[in-house]
């Protein structure tokens, strides 16, 4: 699991003076894309990792950091790994200061003060409806954990409401926004709820699967289809694309233009994340992104 790799990864780290991604990559059997990230996810929470660029390049953590130091208890552990897992931002305030506090005493020095870690939330909604969504994740957790069922009544994009028992299996971050991936017995297929949608959820403490739930979920890994996708944006959006693209997937040109190439799910749905650039993004290949995307700005200008 991603959780189990990120705190291997940072136990990996402690022990090593330096290491490359190729390395890390290697040794989690994992992609070197997926490596970055990983990296990232734990500097979000403040895990002092230092990067290298070049040939010689690697990740390793400041000095003043020591292994015998380490030490967690198990629901401690467990919480870091939630935090790596699901974006700290939607946790409990009390539960992470503590936690930074026991990061914090890794280091050497006793430097007075509070901590300099500061974590803010990224997602799109009002602080109402992130209180709202961190209540809906917090019980969906145990859920998941158990392998139970839940009873929910969701709002479609189209405004249709209906009632589902589904059988969840992981919380995915998206586009700003919270989704849970699960097993939905009403449509015998795998569906993306999103939590805001979630109006009414009970959980059914029945563990048993449905029969062809296991082939469902390793039919839906399969059918990831990776694309090229290329765009060009203005350079006034350069900050805004170090958000979602790693250095050598963005290319700066001489007319002031930025162009990124770099590979995506096209089963996904991009047209919401283009739409965040306005005019400042042209769709350059596929040529059937290029035509819903026109399609979708079409739309939009005659409603």
């Amino acid at each position: 699991m991603k959780t189990e790799r990120l705190f291997s990864i940072l136990i990996y780290l402690l022990q090593k003076k330096k290491v490359s991604a190729e390395q890390l990559a290697s040794q989690f059997e994992v992609s070197k894309r997926t490596i970055y990230r990983d990296i990232d996810a734990l500097c979000s929470i403040g895990i002092p990792i230092i990067s290298y660029l070049g040939k010689n390049g690697g990740f390793t953590l400041i000095d003043t950091y020591k292994l015998d130091k380490f030490t967690f208890s198990e629901e401690e552990k467990r919480f870091l790994l939630q935090v790596l897992s699901l974006k700290s931002e939607l946790f409990d305030v009390q539960q992470l200061a503590t936690l930074q506090r026991k990061l914090e005493l890794l280091k050497d020095n006793n430097q007075d003060g509070g901590s300099n870690i500061s974590i803010a939330s990224s997602t799109l909604h009002r602080q109402t409806i992130e209180n709202e969504t961190k209540v809906k994740i917090q019980n969906i957790l145990p859920v998941i954990e158990q392998r139970y069922k839940m009873s929910i009544s969701y709002v479609s994009q189209t405004a249709n409401i209906s009632n589902r028992i589904i059988q969840p299996i992981k919380l995915n971050f998206m586009n700003g926004s919270w989704y849970l991936e699960a097993y939905c017995e009403v449509r015998e297929a795998l569906r993306l709820f999103k939590l805001t949608r979630i109006r009414n959820m009970q959980i059914i403490k029945d563990t048993t699967r449905a029969t062809n739930f296991e082939e469902t979920a390793q039919s839906s890994t399969k059918s990831v289809k990776m694309e090229e996708i290329r765009l060009s944006f203005s350079k006034s959006e350069l900050g805004k694309l170090y958000d979602f693209f790693m250095e050598d997937e963005i290319t700066l040109l001489e007319n002031g233009q930025v162009n990124v190439t770099f590979t995506y799910d096209t089963n996904k749905n991009m047209l919401p994340f283009l739409l965040m650039f306005g005019r400042h993004v042209k769709v350059l290949a596929p040529e059937w992104l290029k035509n819903n995307y026109m399609s979708e700005i079409k739309f939009i200008f005659e409603s």
